[in-house]
């Protein structure tokens, strides 16, 4: 992943999961993780809902037989940094100013 955007100590990590529409929690991650090791905790947190056999399967290479992407990392080109991963339940981290998060109910459940 290469990151075309700057972190900035003003900037947090807002951490959304959803199964469907339905958002199951958010919460807000302080900045200094970089968009790797989001990425990384998006991954473990996905992982909870899948078989030993899809986690092994999603840790091989693209083209080796048995591969599944449940655990990619997707990366969305906006204008903030957007990462995606899993299918449903999903997770999602996208980086926000403190100020943006003054419109954000979020919470941990």
């Amino acid at each position: 992943m290469t990151a075309t955007t700057t972190i900035t100590r003003t900037q947090a990590w807002l951490i959304q999961a959803y199964d469907g529409l339905n958002l199951l929690f958010s919460f807000k991650v302080s900045s200094s993780l970089s968009e790797g090791e989001v990425g990384a905790l998006l991954q473990r947190l996905a992982s909870r809902h899948l078989t030993p056999k899809e986690i092994l399967n999603a840790s091989t290479r693209r083209r080796m037989k048995g591969h599944n992407g449940l655990l990619e990392i997707r990366r969305e080109q906006r204008e903030r940094i957007i990462l995606s991963v899993g299918e449903d339940p999903h997770y999602i981290a996208s980086l926000h100013t403190e100020e943006e998060f003054a419109d954000f109910d979020y919470r941990i459940d």
